[in-house]
């Protein structure tokens, strides 16, 4: 089927994209909002301050955001820019061995992630950017909590719930519009498939408001970025994206059961020895390489 939008240059489609963004977020937010108002108690819609969500709710927000975000706007962008909601994604069959090689290779940077996040975390601001400084701190800290106050339980319902919210939908909703819709559009656009991927994955990286750890976010975005360009399909930087979300799940508990003192999503938490630095980076090198080879084999089938 012919894309309605197909004929718009690559910046018209970025405005008619960030406007489905909005107009999907505005109403999807009010349908689950007035959904919920019945659930919520004690709440006034004239009282700001009795308005705050119990951690239960603003999980019910976080699952209808990945929706009303990443994913509704991104289906509809696939079949309007490029007549198929799926297939105009490039969520199309993929290769097993492909898939795990992606979770591979970004399982293999974690060291290197890791020693991105302390190196980022220690930055500091010259003084006349104090106030900046400050802003991006209590931002980063505000998140922080969130994500604790998410994760911190041992309930299994809540445990299966937080891989749906944590690791599932942003894997899936992130990948379809950044690297789904936003870098196809960027390398339309620009000409460029290497600047789409670094512009894609600053986005990535600064949307999420925590900028002492933006390094090894925006270094996770153009690996899942590439992954996407070399791989040809979104199934590939999905897997990817998971695997990271996941483990850092993973870690956490691990944390939360072995040594509670500890609060596991702080970056200095994270640092490895740097032995494992080498063998990481080695074993992503590997990886990739052998990425390459398979990507090359399913060519000439």
């Amino acid at each position: 089927m012919k894309a309605m939008w197909s004929h718009q240059g690559g910046f018209t489609k970025l405005v008619l994209f960030f406007l489905l963004v909005f107009t999907s977020f505005a109403i999807f937010s009010l349908l689950a909002f007035l959904a919920a108002f019945p659930f919520m108690e004690n709440v006034s819609l004239t009282d700001a301050q009795s308005m705050s969500l119990s951690i239960d709710m603003m999980r019910y927000f976080q699952i209808v955001q990945s929706f009303s975000v990443f994913i509704i706007p991104s289906l509809l962008a696939g079949f309007l820019f490029w007549g198929h909601m799926t297939k105009g994604l490039a969520l199309v069959r993929a290769n097993s061995g492909l898939i795990v090689l992606s979770l591979l290779i970004i399982i293999s940077a974690q060291p290197l992630v890791s020693y991105l996040g302390v190196w980022n975390s220690s930055m500091q601001m010259p003084d006349f950017l104090a106030g900046m400084e400050q802003w991006m701190q209590q931002s980063e800290d505000s998140a922080r909590d969130i994500i604790y106050r998410f994760l911190d339980t041992d309930n299994s319902a809540l445990l299966f719930i937080n891989i749906l919210m944590i690791a599932i939908l942003p894997a899936l909703g992130e990948e379809m519009l950044f690297r789904g819709v936003l870098q196809p559009i960027f390398r339309e656009w620009l000409k460029n498939k290497h600047l789409a991927i670094l512009i894609t994955a600053f986005l990535f990286s600064a949307i999420h408001l925590q900028f002492f750890t933006f390094l090894p976010r925006f270094f996770l975005g153009i690996a899942l970025g590439y992954l996407m360009v070399w791989g040809h399909n979104l199934w590939y930087p999905i897997a990817g994206h998971f695997a990271n979300n996941f483990l850092s799940l993973i870690v956490f508990y691990y944390y939360r059961h072995t040594n509670p003192e500890i609060n596991p999503l702080s970056p200095e938490t994270e640092q490895l020895p740097l032995t494992w630095l080498f063998i990481g980076s080695v074993a992503m090198i590997a990886f990739t390489t052998r990425f390459f080879s398979l990507k090359k084999q399913e060519r000439s089938i």
